[in-house]
């Protein structure tokens, strides 16, 4: 029982090993497509913070996301590794709010769709540059 066990723990070792990122991978730059610019809701944050004041717009630009990773599936679901004003990158799902008033709706291998709701129209479309699509 005990050989048994240890085959388990060895096998499972090897397969981690193999299946672990080699640092040789190169991340590819991103390039975003413009598309019409929205303006976005930022007032929740004054009023959690007790502020009552006019609205605040705010223009979100395609150029200030890049998209630097993608894991979708054939549905369109999954998540993205967006980086937003050259902060650095965070993954985010779709449906989830990149921004305030700017969500990740829907992904496909090396490209991402964001919209000013989590399943309206997608008003910026983000690719992934590199040997298999060059813009």
């Amino acid at each position: 029982m005990t050989a048994v066990l240890w085959l388990a723990v060895a096998a499972s070792a090897v397969y981690w090993v193999l299946h672990f990122p080699r640092e040789t991978a190169a991340v590819l730059p991103a390039v975003s497509t413009p598309a019409p610019t929205q303006v976005a809701d930022a007032s929740h944050m004054a009023r959690a913070l007790g502020q009552t004041q006019a609205k605040v717009a705010v223009t979100p630009e395609a150029s200030r996301f890049q998209l630097l990773g993608v894991i979708s599936s054939t549905s369109g679901h999954g998540s993205a590794l967006i980086a937003t004003d050259g902060q650095p990158p965070k993954a985010w799902r779709v449906g989830q709010a990149v921004l305030d008033g700017v969500y990740l709706q829907k992904l496909a291998p090396r490209q991402a769709w964001l919209g000013q709701t989590p399943t309206g129209p997608a008003q910026w479309e983000l690719r992934m540059t590199g040997p298999d699509n060059t813009p």
